[in-house]
């Protein structure tokens, strides 16, 4: 929705009542990240990878070493994501992090690899989306974040505020998807 200071707010909260649990830690991360207050989500996921290193943690401090441009760093934690059973999101992410990174050929492997898990078991849209947002495919992008649209994906939840997507914010088919999922502006 945007309302960072909120979700903030509640992150902190979360943390002060729960202080040991990787799974606060992880997902607190994860909102400093959506909030743009990258150095945060990376001290959060750190903290978490030290308690008990966890695919999200993993996740959330490739995000952000992302957002940092800091590229081989993004990788090498996507990968380390996949590798604890990240599943099909953690190879999209990884696919997203080779894509910003130049390595268009590696994204173009994971993108193959998801369209063939695609066939015996569920890959959201928003994933493959964010790989086309990366290499600069905004067709496909969109024609992947209309397939997440079609299949209810959960995390298009954060599609107003995922910082894998400002390349798209400009154009019409962003904001139209935004009102069609009843998004206020």
């Amino acid at each position: 929705m945007g309302r960072s200071e909120e979700a903030l707010a509640q992150a902190k909260q979360a943390q002060r009542l729960d202080p040991l649990s990787p799974v606060t830690n992880g997902y607190g991360g994860f909102v400093f990240h959506l909030a743009g207050q990258y150095d945060q989500a990376i001290e959060r996921a750190r903290k978490a990878i030290e308690m008990e290193p966890t695919p999200i943690a993993h996740w959330v401090l490739g995000l952000a070493f992302e957002q940092k441009g800091m590229y081989k760093e993004a990788v090498a934690e996507f990968r380390k994501a996949v590798s604890l059973g990240g599943g099909p999101a953690g190879q999209a992410l990884l696919g997203h992090g080779y894509a910003v990174s130049g390595q268009r050929s590696e994204a173009r492997k994971i993108l193959a690899q998801l369209m063939a898990l695609s066939k015996r078991t569920f890959v959201s849209g928003y994933g493959i989306a964010t790989i086309y947002a990366g290499m600069g495919e905004k067709d496909q992008a969109f024609g992947w974040l209309e397939k997440a649209y079609e299949q209810r994906a959960e995390n298009l939840g954060w599609l107003k505020i995922d910082p894998r997507f400002e390349s798209l914010r400009d154009d019409p088919r962003f904001q139209s998807l935004l009102l069609r999922m009843n998004f206020p502006e």
